[in-house]
């Protein structure tokens, strides 16, 4: 690859460094040593330098040098510090690429909250330099007679003693700053051509094109039949696939996503269709890791009164996988096909969709593709079992509530589900609650709104014909039968602390557990088939949401909508309550009802309704205030002209709306909720080894047609040292199109996340993310161990002052140790062991060797002196010792075949 413009990134100052880096003298500071393009790198530097706000002052104030300043916020390398050995040299002296050193901030490895400011610092920086590549002169050295280009070819400038030269096709690109240029152009077996006056302005490069004379002409190939198939492009016939019905975009990305290319994912289409889609998080895992949720709705971020809010959740055991993959599917159906599926742009419009791959991201990076029946990455980082770790009404659950359970719960305590399916793995059923019964027995435990919940299941499995069968896994379980594909939970197994009755017990959503595969984690190749079978179902199973009645409760008052008013159905005993603006769903199969709505301080209604099977029909309720409280409002009310501005004013209004945001049902809960659903920040972190390499395939897999990942080699430690090109056609050489890289990491300066600080010999702490640790201590000195893997022991103390935390840094170096033993030491005598092995087994050779020969003579003479040796030989086929032949063959672990041999003879 034939770079023009490069950027190394680095930490330590905040300053853009231009070659040269060291000088002849190699004095440590003060020496310029300059190139023969330093214009051109001044150029550069000051372009990504006048771009960054701390940069482009030239006093960075780093710690330690609060005095250093850098006129422009540039500088030469050795003028600096001198630097041996450098990158950026090496690219100007030996490549045709002109490199800047770009340090990038005072601390080498920042908290990770800082990163979003030093992205909002380097951005425009980056993107400038990026340009800059597009300066100067370019263009083609091509041969006169055949016009083929002509490669190595080398481009100087008068004045400028920094020769580049041609790439494949001939094409070149010299970086120049505005002025005026005579360009030479030199190449062996060709006339020198010189091209004077050539003028370079401020922006694009000014193109010049060079034609070179052979010094001795050739002949000319035949080239018509090349340049004929070269010039033929095969143009699809669009009109022929064309149909008069509709059909909906399939999704097309099928393969597993690990947890950085699902972010990607989700970002993309949050990104590409913003008016439908929002991205927010609930929390994070044991890990760190978000748990995200894609929003889809034609008012993303809003609850629309009346509207009904349904989500899906898979994941929750992290090795069944194919939830996940399944709602990655979905959302990419459901954003591609809105606006022109009649089917998926009326849901879109009238439903509030929530779909969260993944509740348990931590499980699913330990997971293994193809695991049928194991447990590995089941559960969460703190192995526990989330889909046993909800409050259940039989058991007490002893587990500590983990931190996906507590956002979960958290979540849907803010937002008015009304139906919910979370998806698993193992089986092919759709299991509706309840999941246990008193005594802990496997029987059907009924919950009031059973009927409702067979309905909501039949209308997934109904869609899934091999579901439907109701023989799902007749290898792994043969005698498992369920009769069209659905069960209640208890009678299948008895599960406490199970997510769908915490639904339904404890919210007004109705939720079923659905098992998707009998293989937890198939293989990738299987998921188009997963796909295939669930879409339908999954489509039908939302539009649930949709049956049953609906409604609002208002006050007679002043029309307002009621929050938290009860509503209940005659001889079912589960009833549901109203949101925000008075708004409820009830979900209930089709007949007729005696349905009641009551809150406090007013006097209850009752309505007969009857429920038909094709939509909700719409029920409004208008209480009237009791006696006492119509009295208490009457007494207010001579007061309400006063006020009557008051209200009108915008700052009231916002407070009155934070006060009832705050005193509905775990109103507080809601608002950290939106408080913290920015995912800004998720963006800016440290990215471990497996999370770049993850990241980075990511990116190729969710921007195939823009990115190319490429293996350069591996380090020391057989780590793959990744390259990514971003490219309107990545992986083609495109010799008109020049060529930038950005070169990071080539100082670790990485951080122990995991390792173990003792304090004073007893009190252990762990490090957090980013290698950072923080520890109560008495004022005084204290001794300090760090201890970590693959690392030596460093040991350290710490002076603690009274009135403030005291900072201290431990630097780790590789353990160098194998078995507690220097590794020198263990690979010598390694070395030493294994040359006294080969020794030993060659003399053993040999000595097997001349064995073998004497037997050969012994036989021979045998032989020859029959008569001589037959009794010996009689001696010997009976074992006798004193036999001469054993005395000459000083042997006695002869064959049966030899001494069966001897005896014939």
């Amino acid at each position: 690859m034939r770079f023009v413009l490069s950027g190394s990134l680095h930490g330590g100052s905040v300053v853009a460094s231009y070659p040269f880096d060291d000088s002849p003298e190699h004095k440590a500071t003060g020496i310029y040593s300059k190139t023969s393009d330093d214009e051109v790198f001044k150029y550069l530097a000051k372009a990504y330098a006048s771009n960054h706000p701390i940069m482009k002052t030239g006093e960075p104030h780093c710690p330690g040098d609060e005095d250093e300043t850098f006129k422009d916020g540039i500088t030469n390398g050795a003028h600096w510090y001198d630097v041996e050995g450098g990158m950026q040299d090496y690219n100007y002296v030996w490549a045709n690429c002109f490199e800047i050193t770009l340090e990038l901030s005072c601390c080498k490895y920042p908290p990770a909250s800082q990163l979003r400011q030093e992205w909002e610092n380097n951005r425009e920086s980056l993107i400038t330099l990026i340009e800059k590549v597009h300066i100067g002169v370019k263009g083609f050295v091509k041969d006169s007679i055949t016009g083929s280009g002509l490669e190595n070819a080398t481009i100087s400038v008068a004045g400028i003693n920094h020769n580049i030269t041609t790439g494949r096709f001939g094409d070149f690109y010299r970086l120049l700053v505005p002025g005026t240029y005579n360009l030479t152009v030199v190449l062996t077996g060709y006339m020198p051509l010189t091209v004077t006056n050539v003028v370079v302005k401020e922006g694009p490069a000014t193109e010049v094109d060079f034609s070179l004379r052979p010094t001795v002409t050739s002949v000319i190939p035949d080239t018509t039949e090349a340049v004929s198939t070269a010039s033929t492009v095969a143009i699809p016939n669009i009109l022929s696939g064309t149909s008069s019905s509709y059909q909906p975009i399939q999704p097309k990305d099928f393969h597993h996503h690990h947890f950085p290319d699902m972010e990607i994912f989700l970002r993309r289409f949050a990104n590409e269709y913003p008016n439908i889609t929002r991205l927010y998080s609930l929390g994070k895992s044991v890990e760190s890791r978000e748990l995200y949720v894609m929003e889809i709705s034609d008012n993303p971020g809003v609850h629309e009164p009346g509207e009904p809010e349904f989500k899906y959740i898979g994941n929750m055991h992290g090795n069944e996988v194919v939830g996940r993959e399944l709602l990655l599917n979905l959302i990419e159906y459901l954003c591609k096909n809105f606006g022109t599926d009649p089917e998926v742009t009326d849901l879109v419009h009238n439903t509030r969709i929530h779909l969260m791959p993944s509740m348990n991201p931590d499980g699913y990076e330990k997971s293994q593709e193809g695991d049928s029946i194991s447990v590995i990455g089941r559960n969460n980082s703190n192995n526990f079992d989330l889909n046993r770790n909800f409050p259940d009404q039989f058991v007490q659950i002893t587990d500590p509530t983990q931190p996906e359970t507590i956002a979960v719960m958290s979540w849907m305590k803010s937002y008015p589900f009304v139906l919910s399916a979370n998806l698993h793995g193992g089986s092919l059923v759709v299991n509706y609650p309840f999941d246990d019964d008193e005594q802990g027995l496997a029987t059907y435990s009924k919950s009031p709104d059973d009927a409702v919940f067979q309905q909501i299941a039949l209308s997934y499995s109904k869609e899934n014909s091999q579901m439907f069968q109701g023989r799902p896994c007749k290898n792994m379980y043969p005698n498992e039968y369920f009769p069209h594909g659905i069960t209640n939970g208890a009678s299948w197994y008895n599960v406490p602390g199970g997510m769908q009755d915490w639904n339904y017990l404890q919210t007004n959503c109705f939720e079923v557990t659905i098992e998707l595969g009998c293989v937890k984690y198939p293989l990738e190749k299987e998921l188009p088939n997963f796909w295939e079978q669930n879409r339908r179902s999954l489509i039908q199973f939302m539009k649930q949401v949709h049956q049953g009645v609906r409604g609002f409760v208002l006050d007679a008052t002043d029309g307002r909508g009621i929050l938290n008013a009860t509503i209940s159905v005659a001889e079912i005993n589960h009833p549901v309550t109203t949101y925000k603006t008075g708004d409820y769903w009830r979900l209930l199969v089709p007949g007729t009802y005696k349905i009641t709505a009551s809150a406090r301080g007013y006097n209850p209604v009752t309505k007969n309704v009857t429920v038909k099977s094709e939509g909700a029909i719409q029920v409004n309720f208008t209480l009237v205030r009791s006696s006492t409280d119509s009295n208490n409002e009457s007494k207010k009310g001579k007061g309400a002209s006063s006020s009557t501005n008051d209200a009108s004013d915008p700052t009231t209004k916002e407070f009155e709306t934070l006060i009832k945001d705050l005193s509905a049902e775990n109103g507080l809960e809601s608002l950290m909720l939106r408080s913290s659903s920015n995912l800004a920040l998720a963006l800016y972190r440290y990215h471990s080894y497996k999370d770049l390499s993850e990241f980075l395939r990511g990116l190729v897999m969710n921007y195939p047609h823009i990115t190319n990942l490429t293996n350069l080699g591996q380090s020391t430690e057989y780590r793959h040292i990744w390259s990514l090109e971003i490219s309107n056609k990545p992986n083609v050489s495109e010799p008109e199109e020049p060529k930038i890289r950005f070169v990071a990491g080539i100082h670790g300066n990485a951080p122990i996340s995991k390792a173990v600080i003792v304090l004073n010999e007893g009190i252990k702490v762990q490090t957090k993310e980013g290698g950072y640790f923080h520890v109560l201590l008495a004022p005084g000195v204290h001794n300090i161990i760090a201890i970590a893997d693959g690392y030596q022991q460093q040991h350290s103390q710490v002076f603690v002052h009274h009135d403030a935390a005291s900072s201290v840094v431990i630097v780790f170096d590789t353990d160098n140790r194998i078995f507690g033993l220097p590794r020198e030491l263990v690979v010598t005598v390694s070395g030493a062991t294994m040359s006294a092995l080969i020794l030993t087994a060659c003399i053993i050779w040999c000595i097997c060797s001349i064995k073998s020969n004497r037997h050969k003579d012994g036989f021979h003479r045998l032989r020859q002196h029959h008569d001589e040796y037959e009794d010996e030989i009689r001696m010997m086929s009976t074992g006798s010792k004193k036999s001469l032949l054993s005395h000459e063959f000083q042997d006695e672990t002869d064959t049966e075949e030899e001494t069966l041999y001897s005896s014939k003879h």
